[in-house]
């Protein structure tokens, strides 16, 4: 049986705008792995990335044809389904016969639209490795479709939802992710954040889950990722990143976890791993974390282990509002786990979001003058988006303050990119928060003390893009 992955295309401008030329695109994690269990077990794959290659729909259309596969299979995201389902609709009008499998947690979340307006025949919920493999050898011997778990389809006009698969215990049981699949050669890396010259990060994954409560997030509930922390044995971790440096010369690694590390064995057992193979000096890596319960020798260990980078999800400088988003930790914890990391000579990136619920213009501005106050190499100010799935989504929406026309209206950088935020706080307007985005990027990124430290470690190579953040940011 023959089976295609497809990458959607996304409109970079609709989601960026002016600052499209920093949002670089980046391989599925998610779709690598599926692509190397089914190949492991005797399928012929073949992965189409339309995003990074830029295809239109005649284009995919063409490659689909050629390849011919028995099933297609899409992940979904928020601001890309309508794409999706247009693909669809073009599948079926030219390859009835072809069955179409929608995973991701869109997908599950509006399974019922996606089976009745007949875009997918399943729905995969959860992880979608081992679902995957069930599903496909069932189609091959008519199995019984209602004994897998973590699928959706119809039967006779009938809506049938299996009972969720529980999520993967033994994460070291799955085959290391099928890059050879997928165009290596035209992932690149924001050429602000690039750690060593022309090096693109490979992306790697320790665990999965994530047990924080962030009000949010909706990658840690249980139809995603799941609340349960999951983690990868730290040989095998090593042993992928010593296969990808022999097989592509990848020297720069990028954690992709919802928060890696979080427990403080699992955390130095791996960078102990590194060190103990000579390969601290060859290898940086840079990752997400999360403030607590970092200690300064777990970031002693991770430097020591080649760690260069860690960006804390901060998200906001008032402590009224992390209780209400639920992050357990306060604006006073932040700065000591920016100054212990420095300490241990980390980069430190912060993230945040303006215009959270109950959020006022002098709040926000708190959240701007904290920022600036943390001695950050960058900061992200992203514009609050309520995405479905998180516990904020069901409240907003409920209480009807969530605005929109298309699925693509979802993005976080609409001051950019010409559109609306889909929410906006009681207190403000769309035109207040969109100019506190601006606000917040001049203030951050034009202050003499960043253009002083950014002009040293500038890459020339790159001036193209510079300019454009620079007309998008001034514009």
């Amino acid at each position: 049986m023959k089976v295609l992955l497809l990458i959607p295309p996304t409109d970079l401008f609709k989601s960026y705008g002016g600052l499209q030329s920093f949002s670089n695109p980046q391989p599925s994690l998610g779709i690598a792995y599926i692509a190397a269990v089914l190949r492991e077990n005797g399928y012929e794959v073949r992965v189409v990335d339309a995003y990074v290659n830029g295809y239109n729909l005649s284009e995919l259309m063409d490659i689909i044809g050629q390849f011919g596969p028995d099933l297609t299979g899409m992940s979904v995201l928020t601001p890309s389904s309508e794409v999706v389902y247009e693909i669809s609709k073009n599948i079926r009008a030219t390859f009835p016969y072809m069955k179409i499998v929608m995973g991701n947690l869109h997908a599950t979340l509006f399974c019922e639209d996606i089976l009745s307006e007949n875009y997918a025949d399943f729905v995969v919920h959860g992880e979608g490795e081992l679902t995957m493999l069930e599903l496909l050898k069932a189609l091959g011997c008519q199995g019984d479709l209602e004994n897998i778990q973590g699928i959706s389809f119809k039967k006779n006009g009938t809506i049938i939802n299996n009972r969720l698969r529980p999520h993967i215990e033994d994460l070291d049981s799955l085959p290391f992710p099928a890059w050879d699949l997928f165009p290596m050669e035209k992932y690149s890396t924001d050429p602000r954040t690039q750690v060593k010259k022309n090096a693109v990060e490979t992306l790697v994954l320790a665990t999965r889950g994530c047990p924080n409560q962030c009000t949010f997030c909706s990658s840690r509930t249980e139809r995603s990722l799941g609340s349960r922390y999951r983690m990868r044995n730290p040989r095998s971790v090593v042993d992928e990143m010593v296969y990808m440096n022999r097989r592509y010369g990848s020297e720069v690694f990028s954690f992709m976890d919802l928060a890696f590390p979080l427990v403080k064995s699992h955390a130095v057992d791996f960078c102990k791993e590194i060190v103990m193979r000579g390969l601290e000096k060859k290898f940086k890596w840079v990752t997400e974390c999360r403030v607590k319960p970092l200690d300064e020798e777990t970031l002693s260990f991770m430097k020591q282990a080649g760690c260069k980078r860690i960006c804390f999800g901060i998200e906001s400088g008032s402590n009224e509002t992390l209780k209400m988003l639920r992050k357990n930790f306060t604006i006073d914890d932040v700065r000591r786990a920016v100054k212990l990391a420095k300490k241990a000579n980390l980069e430190v990136d912060g993230m945040f979001m303006i215009g959270l619920p109950g959020e006022t213009e002098a709040l926000v501005n708190e959240t701007i003058n904290f920022a600036l106050g943390l001695d950050l190499r960058y900061a992200i100010f992203n514009i609050f988006v309520p995405y479905p799935g998180c516990e904020l989504y069901d409240i907003l929406k409920a209480g009807e303050k969530i605005r929109f026309g298309r699925w693509s209206d979802f993005t976080s950088y609409p001051t950019y990119a010409g559109g609306k935020p889909v929410y906006v706080p009681d207190n403000l307007t769309h035109e207040q928060l969109m100019k506190l985005q601006k606000q917040a990027m001049r203030k951050f990124y034009l202050r003499p003390k960043f253009i002083y430290q950014e002009f040293k470690r500038i890459k020339f190579s790159k001036i193209k893009e510079y300019y454009q953040g620079l007309r998008a940011i001034l514009s």
